[in-house]
């Protein structure tokens, strides 16, 4: 890879490290779904000037949307307002195991001793993670934020079945259809949604717009910019960076706390993870993976 491009790589793993803090700190000072609905409506002004017409799409388009976004993101912020960000971001790397097992009950994918051997791996990991000392009673959570993980890898399915699209052009049609849903949601089961946002501190607020455009825009636009370019195995371990850099940057902003714990539990989910990740790029290309790889939606 060229010197600026591995550059440009980095700078999106980071921006989607840094995500897991803004979801984190707004789910903390607004109700979750309000807040997705206001991260959602910042993202569809910026895309709307992308979308193409739908036509023969739409309802497979509003599929992903409530799965991508009302129950994917949704239920991450539900669960952020209890499980630290680093936590967090460990637990929704159980997407790519799901994501492999779905693959090989849909579509049939090859799925030799090597996956199973990573999704073995992940799946230890994610369990010795929830025995960490700072989910002492918020087990169920970390659950909810595991469920979270699975709905992202079903929605990658939706995504496969759309084909060769622009990817642009469905996010910002995702974004477009899913505001509305968050808001009603919003509104039919929270409380004192606007007194909240109001009352909110900076940082909070800030992240909001972090989410929507730095997140969402920026960085998931880079990512499929910089994909046509390289191998697919020539970008995807760059990804493992994500729930090391959202520990890290959890610990620095945060003051969130670390233990042998969820350090071992950690390296094992990673190392799952990798395995299933760099034992797939061998056989996907670029093309392809621009539709079949939906793991970038933070």
């Amino acid at each position: 890879m060229k010197p600026i491009d591995i550059i440009l790589v980095l700078t999106v793993v980071t921006i989607w490290g840094g995500n897991f803090i803004a979801m984190r700190t707004g789910a903390l000072a607004i109700p979750p779904y309000f807040l997705l609905g206001l991260r959602l409506a910042v993202a569809a002004i910026a895309l709307v000037w992308f979308a193409k017409s739908p036509h023969g799409m739409v309802l497979p388009l509003i599929g992903i949307a409530f799965t991508m976004c009302i129950l994917h993101f949704g239920l991450g912020l539900v669960g952020l307002q209890y499980v630290e960000a680093g936590t967090g971001a460990l637990a929704m790397q159980a997407s790519v195991p799901f994501a492999a097992l779905l693959a090989w009950i849909f579509f049939r994918e090859t799925f030799g001793w090597r996956r199973i051997l990573g999704v073995i791996f992940a799946f230890v990991g994610i369990t010795v993670i929830s025995g960490v000392p700072q989910l002492e009673g918020r087990i169920e959570m970390f659950l909810v934020m595991v469920i979270s993980a699975l709905f992202f890898s079903v929605a990658t399915i939706q995504i496969r079945h759309l084909g060769k699209v622009d990817f642009i052009s469905v996010n910002a049609w995702v974004c477009i259809f899913s505001t509305p849903m968050a808001f009603l949601i919003s509104f039919v089961f929270e409380q004192d949604q606007w007194t909240a946002t109001t009352a909110a501190s900076t940082p909070a607020l800030l992240g909001i717009l972090y989410m929507g455009l730095i997140a969402s825009v920026f960085g998931q636009g880079l990512w499929y910019r910089l994909l046509p370019r390289y191998q697919t195995n020539q970008v995807m371990p760059f990804t493992l960076l994500v729930p090391l850099l959202g520990i890290i940057f959890g610990i620095l902003f945060l003051d969130e706390s670390l233990n042998w714990q969820l350090v071992l539990g950690g390296l094992i989910t990673i190392a799952g993870v990798a395995i299933i990740v760099l034992r797939g790029a061998k056989s996907v290309t670029v093309e392809t993976a621009l539709a079949k790889d939906g793991r970038k939606e933070r």
